[in-house]
């Protein structure tokens, strides 16, 4: 039995696809952390972070008092930090040590993939690796607006009627 991949090979610029994908969706992201990063400090934080995992973790940062109440919003909070992380580190690969990409349009050579090298070490990223990053990044704009906004939230039921949408819509 073929997987799908030798019966619809990846191409060129599918590869090219993905990889403009994951920049444009953390450009998105990037923009809804400095909106919410804001909001929670109420405008004092325009100046503070500039790299993207410092921008997450002052995101975080400023929803601990929530935290320390609201254990459903720490779990979500520390779920949503770690699907950015680990898409954050391709990300960063892409951005600062992209050195090839491989495709085969007629199935004869494998999957395609991309090959980064950051910090002395290379590494292979499968097609299936792309899209599994996309899928995880297009809901994280949703997923940072939703629990930074029941972070704001003083009715408890409604920040729990918001963990629910946001367990069911964008924590797949």
């Amino acid at each position: 039995m073929q997987d799908d991949t030798a019966i619809n090979p990846v191409t060129f610029v599918e590869m090219k696809a993905s990889v403009g994908s994951i920049l444009f969706l953390w450009s998105s992201i990037e923009r809804e952390i400095t909106k919410r990063v804001e909001e929670l400090d109420d405008g004092t934080s325009r100046n503070g972070a500039h790299t993207l995992a410092q921008k997450i973790a002052r995101w975080e940062s400023l929803q601990a008092s929530i935290c320390a109440e609201r254990a459903e919003h720490q779990d979500l909070v520390k779920e949503v930090r770690t699907r950015l992380m680990m898409a954050l580190e391709l990300r960063n690969r892409i951005s600062h040590g992209l050195i090839g990409i491989t495709a085969d349009p007629f199935g004869n050579r494998g999957d395609a993939h991309l090959e980064t090298e950051l910090n002395g070490e290379k590494r292979k990223h499968t097609h299936s690796d792309l899209e599994h990053v996309m899928r995880i990044l297009s809901h994280m704009v949703w997923a940072i607006g939703s629990l930074s906004d029941a972070a704001r939230q003083k009715d408890p039921r409604k920040a729990e009627n918001a963990y629910v949408g946001i367990r069911l819509n964008h924590l797949p």
